[in-house]
């Protein structure tokens, strides 16, 4: 039987992939894994703990959305042969001019500091009037969503954004020449940041080598996963029959 481990984003749980598994084919098995398991107190420290889960039970394709991505990507990079063919949707490989990552440390640290300040339900409500999320605010499937993100454990999350953040891991556009053939980075239209991100990784390999699949999503933005879960199944479907 095939089988898609897939990781969830920043805030988000395995709830978030329901309509993606409900338009998966049958016979296709999914371990949605939770962040919460994963330890998250870095990239790394996640990475290193999605990789004993999957060589305990091995998938044939791993997905990851944003964080889960990032998270995912770190794995690929590291340890290969567990991520036979890997989907990357509104995913970044991490940030490397020095002046952002000292910007985006000190955002994401104040960010953990207000969750734990104010409480989870307050910090959602912020989290999601940033410019990025505007499709998704609007999509039927938010208001829900909304409420399982608020309902999450807040000391957890502090420790995600600040530990995880994108600014303290190993950027890894370096990886991507080597992992182009079996990658998809998807994006959504709307989402103008991590679209320029999927170019810049496809523009990271050299002529002549394998060509990184890259998928851009008509009217979707970033929460490609609640927003376009149909293209999100059809590429896991098209990566478990073997393409790219």
């Amino acid at each position: 039987m095939p089988r898609a481990a897939l990781v969830h984003g920043f805030l988000g749980s395995p709830a978030d992939w329901a309509e993606v598994l409900a338009r998966l084919a049958p016979g296709i098995d999914c371990d949605c894994v939770p962040l919460a398991e994963l330890g998250c107190g870095s990239v790394a420290d996640a990475a290193e703990h999605l990789a004993v889960r999957l060589a305990r039970t091995p998938c044939d394709v791993l997905v990851g959305y944003s964080m889960g991505g990032r998270i995912a990507l770190e794995l690929a990079a590291t340890r290969p042969e567990l991520a036979p063919r890997l989907v990357l949707l509104g995913a970044s490989p991490g940030l490397d001019d020095p002046d952002e990552r000292a910007r985006r440390a000190a955002e994401d640290d104040a960010r953990a500091a207000e969750i734990l300040r104010d409480g989870l339900d307050a910090f959602v409500e912020r989290w999601y009037r940033l410019p990025i999320f505007a499709p998704f605010t609007a999509h039927p499937s938010f208001s829900a969503a909304r409420l399982r993100r608020a309902q999450g454990e807040a000391a957890f999350w502090a420790r995600c954004v600040a530990g995880c953040s994108p600014a303290r891991g190993t950027p890894r556009w370096s990886a991507i020449p080597a992992l182009a053939s079996r990658t998809v980075f998807v994006a959504g239209a709307l989402d103008e940041r991590y679209a320029a991100y999927a170019a810049r990784a496809r523009g990271m390999c050299p002529a002549g080598a394998p060509a990184l699949r890259v998928e851009i999503v008509a009217g979707a933005g970033h929460v490609l996963p609640l927003e376009a879960p149909g293209d999100c199944a059809r590429i896991i479907e098209e990566c478990l029959r073997g393409t790219p």
